[in-house]
Order: structure tokens, then sequence, then C-alpha cells
């Protein structure tokens, strides 16, 4: 059967596309005439054989053929780019599907040649950090001269230059509770107190931001932000407790009051503290950091969870220092991580009153998508998704009313309103017809999404000189499924050569490791980057985990992809204050949370980002984009996610949406499901 995939591959231009594992979809193998020949109608065949790892070359051999297409011998395995290597195992390791023992190394050593010092020092981190190296001194000892460079070229000593560098590596380690000794990549101690260590994260959280342009921001207020602003500045300038919601919907200037608040709170030599629920929204606030990674946070809240901070801490330290925090989008987080978060900052300050007698200010529009919890009674469940409800009698609430992004587009706002309040009148068909000027018309699936893609890129052969426009402009669709299409679409209409990167997959338990493998590999956990990644120079791209909030790199956080080493990639981050800053991203281990459906327990190490010509409504929530292409293939399926997905835009004729139809009358054609849980909307209004 093998040899004779080889000579199909030979004459079958077909043929040449298609891995080994998925042949006998397409073609049947004729025992008679050992030959395989074309089906008339194609099906779904069961994996190939299962090969334990120590079984040696027909192992390496088999993990080629389920990665490798086209071959015409058992000796084109072992060639790349003109030269035959001797073993299947060697040529697995250069085509990059196997995880070397030596993968940190060679990934430092493919970074060194762009002499970026600083950024090399954060891709050492990172590899401490999540990486795990088992020799992280020899790491040090090889690479240090290049980490050290731009000191040494500031006529430092090398002795002093390696301290100061080893100070900015701790630095970073103290985000994710780490320390520099801990690893030995000395022989000496480095000696960084908690005096030392408390004046760095003061000093991250009041320098590097534009003081003048926004104390310019309290000129321009309206009426409600004003009366915000008054308020919480004078419990804050009364040093006395407050606790906040700023309540509107998209567009009322909530992230323009607080950039006003914490600037004002700054300049008078207080630490403000800008944390949001997710990473793409923290990018937004000077300073901002997600709320996970400000407060310790687990990433399971379910149940009753604990944040790791202690009142000795230099973390525990500053957030008893502190004058105002701020929290954006908290009804996007399950109550137990904002619950968490109030006993943690009674603890540090040995004060009972709520949050410890901080003033806090949380924004919440809950209009938008609400957490997921287990199910349970109705009441019980929306009670889960609703923010610290026991505590709202003692909360003032202080809403805006008046938009200030859709001033252009008056009309677009009112209906926007209309979606997310749940009042847009409805069809005989149980669903709300949207305006026809943004609806595009549905011919076929395939016609009618490369329409919407014209629409949202009108000039994809012009994407590279134009990147920082149209990073800005994006696809939203509901489902991971639709992401990875509509992407892969785009990926091959760009200019440019494919770079492909497969992950590294292991179960946990190791015994099942020869039984799955082909199984996981096929996984895609949401959170998590796909076995097969797929990427151009210059496309643009998502983050899937905090690498280092502190520079950027938050989960969300938009980059362009620049340069392809094998076990790197150098990256431009195209948003927020970072914007223009380049950045290394190695292959980093992800392992989905426990709450998720698969049954097998696997580590997954990937890159860890995917393309973002398009992404999921939930991954948009809190952004304003330039242009919006939605893709309904099916209606939305929970609370507000149309109204989220709508009001990306700014005005009306900066929105486009694909409909697929449910039947082919045409009165149906603009109609599509608007899912509202009023019942929260009035639980809400009952406290306001």
């Amino acid at each position: 059967m093998l040899t004779e995939f080889f000579r199909m591959n030979e004459v079958n231009e077909f043929a040449r596309m298609l891995l080994y594992r998925d042949f006998p979809t397409h073609f049947v193998w004729n025992a008679t005439g050992k030959t395989w020949t074309p089906r008339k109608q194609h099906i779904v065949i069961g994996r190939i054989v299962t090969v334990n790892p120590s079984e040696g070359e027909r192992y390496f051999l088999r993990v080629l053929l389920n990665h490798i297409k086209g071959p015409t011998s058992y000796d084109s395995f072992k060639t790349l780019n003109g030269v035959i290597v001797n073993t299947y195992q060697e040529a697995a390791l250069l085509h990059g599907l196997l995880k070397g023992d030596n993968h940190c190394e060679e990934c430092l050593s493919e970074a060194i040649i762009y002499k970026m010092p600083s950024s090399l020092r954060r891709l050492f981190t990172t590899l401490l950090i999540l990486c795990n190296p088992n020799h992280p001194k020899l790491l040090w000892d090889r690479y240090k001269v290049y980490m050290i460079d731009d000191y040494v070229h500031r006529n430092i000593c090398v002795k002093d230059a390696e301290i100061q560098a080893l100070e900015d590596i701790n630095s970073i380690l103290e985000l994710s509770g780490k320390n520099v000794n801990y690893y030995g990549i000395v022989s000496f101690f480095v000696n960084i107190d908690e005096t030392q260590r408390l004046a760095r994260m003061i000093a991250e959280e009041t320098m590097n931001f534009n003081i003048q342009r926004d104390f310019n921001c309290v000129e321009k207020f309206n009426k409600e932000q004003r009366f915000a602003y008054d308020k919480v500045m004078e419990k804050v300038k009364n040093d006395s407790s407050g606790t906040f919601f700023i309540d509107g919907p998209g567009g009322m200037g909530k992230t323009f009051l607080y950039k006003a608040l914490l600037t004002a709170v700054r300049g008078q030599h207080f630490i403000a503290l800008a944390t949001t629920s997710f990473g793409v929204v923290a990018s937004l606030l000077p300073g901002g950091r997600t709320a996970h990674s400000r407060f310790k946070i687990p990433l399971e809240t379910i149940g009753e969870v604990n944040c790791s901070v202690s009142k000795q801490s230099a973390l525990g330290i500053m957030l008893k220092m502190s004058r105002l925090i701020i929290w954006d989008e908290t009804p996007m987080v399950n109550r137990c991580a904002i619950e968490a978060v109030d006993r943690m900052l009674r603890d540090i300050t040995d004060c009972n009153l709520p949050f410890g007698g901080k003033v806090i200010v949380f924004g919440r529009d809950f209009r938008q998508i609400l957490p997921v919890v287990p199910r349970g009674k109705k009441d019980d469940v929306m009670k889960a998704n609703l923010v610290f409800s026991d505590l709202w009698p003692s909360y003032l609430c202080l809403p805006l009313v008046e938009n200030m992004r859709a001033k252009s587009d008056p009309m677009f706002y009112t209906y926007l309103l209309r979606i997310g309040n749940g009042t847009e009148e409805e069809h005989t068909c149980k669903c709300i017809m949207l305006p026809n000027s943004i609806i595009l018309p549905f011919e076929d699936e395939i016609t009618s999404l490369k329409i919407l893609i014209h629409h949202v890129f009108p000039n994809k052969q012009a994407y590279v000189d134009n990147l920082h426009n149209m990073i800005n402009r994006v696809i939203l669709t509901p489902t991971n499924e639709c992401v990875d299409y509509i992407n892969k679409i785009l990926l091959e209409q760009i200019l440019g050569d494919f770079s492909t990167y497969y992950s590294f997959d292991e179960a946990i338990d190791k015994s099942e490791q020869s039984l799955h493998e082909d199984f996981l590999n096929t996984l895609t956990p949401n959170g998590i980057p796909p076995h097969e990644l797929k990427l151009k120079v210059n496309c643009p791209v998502m983050l899937l985990r905090n690498i280092n909030p502190s520079e950027g790199l938050y989960n969300g956080t938009r980059l362009t992809c620049r340069k392809f080493e094998k076990n790197v990639i150098l990256a431009e981050i195209t948003t927020s204050e970072y914007c223009g800053k380049y950045v290394f991203l190695p292959r980093i281990p992800f392992i989905p949370l426990q709450s998720d459906r698969n049954s097998i327990q696997f580590k997954r190490t990937q890159f860890p980002i995917r393309p973002c010509f398009a992404i999921t409504i939930n991954k948009a929530q809190g952004q304003t984009l330039d242009f919006v292409g939605l893709y309904l293939p099916e209606p939305v399926f929970c609370h507000g996610q149309l109204y989220v997905a709508l009001s990306r835009a700014t005005t009306s004729t900066s929105l486009k949406v694909l409909l697929k139809p449910s039947s082919m009358d045409n009165s149906h054609n603009t109609c599509t499901k608007n899912v509202v849980y009023k019942e929260i909307l009035s639980f809400i209004h009952s406290y306001t």
C-alpha cells in the first residue's frame, strides 16, 4: 500500500495534495490488482495503525507520513533542501516534527542574529518561566554576552552589565511570582530585596505615561463623565472607601474617563492601577494589566478561589498603597474572581470594608457577553453571572448616557441600544430584522464570503503597504471553526510563502501516547493554538497567552509576523501603547483546563498565536474597529453576542453583515436571532 502510494504521487497531481492518513478517504485499495483507485464517493476512514515511539525508525517514518505530502519514495522523506539525511528521526527533527532536547538553546541561537539584547532578555525570561529548561545556567553562560551587549556599549563594565541584565530578567520573573536566584544561573546571589522590588513595581505604574495628553481629557468631558470623575476623585483625595460602577453601553466614553482618572491620581504621585477582565482591553489603558495577572487570580474560577498575594510581598504592599483601582469589563468574569479580590484586599489592608476600603471603579455593560457558568437552577445561574450582587446596594452606580463614539451616526447607536436591551421588534419568524444597508446578499457560501472579505479587505495585494490601517479591520464570526476557515482563505490570498509549524502533543499519561497521538493532533481546545500553524510574513496574529503584560504581551494582543525561524518568530506589536515594539515568540507548553471536555489530558507545545484576519465575537469585546465584517452562517447562541459584534463598528457604513438564510424565503434573508437574557438586565436595573 505504501509503495503504491509513492507511485500514485508520481503520476497523480491530486494525490500529491493528500497525507497518507487521508488517502483512503479519496482512493480505495484494490487488493487483487494491488493498486489505489479513485473512490466514487468520499468517505471518512479511521486512523492508520498506531506505532509506539519505542519502535524507533518505524515510528519516525509514521510521524513523517502524518505530516509530509507528496512523497515518491522512502528516501524522499529523508531529503530536505536537496540534502539526504541518514535516519527518519533526523528528518523529522529537521522538519520540526519532533521536540528536540535542546529546544531552548536553538531558540536563543536563532534570536541572537537580530542583535536585540533587551528582546533577547525577555525571550530568555519567557523560556525560564514557561519552558522549564533543564540547564538554565548553561543557557545563560552561552548567550549572556548577547544579552548584555546594549549595556556594554554604554561603557558599563562586563560584571556590572551582567548584574543589570540579571535585574532586568528578575523584574520580569517576579510578575510570575518567581526569582532569578531560583534558577541558579550565576554562582553568586542576586541581592534584590523587597524594597527594591517594590520600588521597581511602583516605577512601572508611574512612568512612561503621557500625563499632559490625558490631562486634556477632562476638558472634553460631557456632563455625566464630569459628574462621575468628580465623585471618584473626591473619594481618592479624602483617602476614603468607595466602590463605583461606571455603567454604559459601548461608545459612551468609559475608557476616556478611566484615562483621565488614572492621569489625575498618578499626577498627584499616588498609585492608580488599571486592570481589565481580558488582555486586549488592558492594552487600551496606560499601564493596563489583566485582573488575573495583577491580582494573581487562578484561571479556574469555579467555587471559592483565592488570590496568591501575601501581605509581606511587594505586590501586597503596592496594593495596600494604591489609591485607585479600575477594573473594566467586570461582567465578563465569574463573580468568584471579584469575591476573591475582595477577600485578598481586606486581608492585606486589615480593613473589613468592601475591597479593604479602597476606591474601586468597575466598568460594566451587561448587554455584552457574560461568562459561562455550570448548569443549575435558573436563579443560581443568574447570580453566578452577576458581579458581586450581594453588595450592590452599597455601590454607587454612575451611568453614562451620551454616546461619544457614534455621534456621527445617532440612528445607528439607537438601533444598537435596542439590540442590546432586547427591545428591537421581532419579525414574524421570532427573529429581528437587520437594516438592508448593512446586509450583503447571500448567493452561495463561497461566493458570498468572498464578497464579504472584499468589503473588509478591499486591496489584499497591497496589504503589506497598509499594515497599520489593515490591522484594525476584522471579520467576526461566532465559532472558531469559521474563524479558521476565513483565516485560511485570507492567508492564501495575501502575497508570500507559507511557513508551517507543527505542535508537539504529549499525553499527560505517557502510556496513552502511542494510542492517541494522531487524535491529539486533531484537537484545538479553546484558547490553544492549532497543531498545524500556517503563517506568512506580515500576516496579523493574536497572542493566546499572557507572556509579559508589563511589555504589552497580553492574551489578545495583536501582532504582525516579521521573520520566521525554526524555533522562534520575530513579531511586531501593532496595537496599544506598545505599538511598534519588536518581540521574540518561542514555542510554549499549553495544557487545556480540566473543565475542557477533552477526554484525554494532554500538553501541546506550540507558538502561542493564531492568525487574526478573523476572530470570534467573544474575542472582540472591548475593541473599537475601523471596519467590521460579521459572518453568521448560523445565528448567535448566547446573551449579548449580536450586540457585541455590531457595536464594534462606529457607524453603519463601517459594518457589513453576511447572513446564511435558513430558507430561500427572501423575506427572512435579513433576519437573525438576538439572544438577550432580559432577566439579568431587569435585575441590574432594580439596583440602578
